[in-house]
């Protein structure tokens, strides 16, 4: 079986689970570092997430993620997505339209690389920033990453 299906039906399987106790699946992560393979599982509620809400949501889904066979992780962990949020999906654009994000990219966009302003649109093919009063269109396919950047 390949990785990617592998990865698409854990994270499917995952997010039922976390559902049924209102939990989101925000974004899930298999990494390998230094310290060893990880399985990083990013969640949300409309209220927030607190260590309660963690360790519930570790508690739901460790017995499945410890019973797969082709799952081979040394760590769980399970956080929020942070109020740095990175936005990935378009359901992650429509959720957050209107607030202040920072989007860089791989190839100049009005002669910068990072732009920081207001999402005012989404579409398949770009995304609109207002930054200082100015509409910039950023081609989908130039985001390097985008992220939540509130003003603290």
């Amino acid at each position: 079986m390949s990785r990617h299906p592998f990865q698409a039906q854990v994270r499917e399987t995952i997010a039922r689970k976390l559902d049924e106790h209102g939990i989101e699946l925000y974004d899930l992560e298999f990494k390998r570092e230094r310290n060893g393979r990880i399985l990083r599982i990013f969640i949300d509620t409309p209220d927030g997430v607190d260590t309660d809400t963690c360790v519930l949501a570790t508690h739901t889904v460790k017995d499945y993620v410890d019973n797969l066979p082709d799952l081979d992780y040394d760590y769980l962990e399970v956080s929020s997505p942070g109020i740095d949020r990175i936005l990935k999906l378009d359901q992650d654009l429509d959720r957050y339209m209107g607030n202040r994000v920072m989007v860089k990219t791989s190839q100049p966009v009005e002669s910068r690389r990072k732009i920081i302003g207001i999402l005012t649109a989404s579409h398949p093919e770009s995304i609109t920033i207002k930054e200082e009063g100015q509409l910039i269109v950023v081609p989908r396919e130039l985001i390097s990453i985008m992220r939540l950047h509130p003003d603290i």
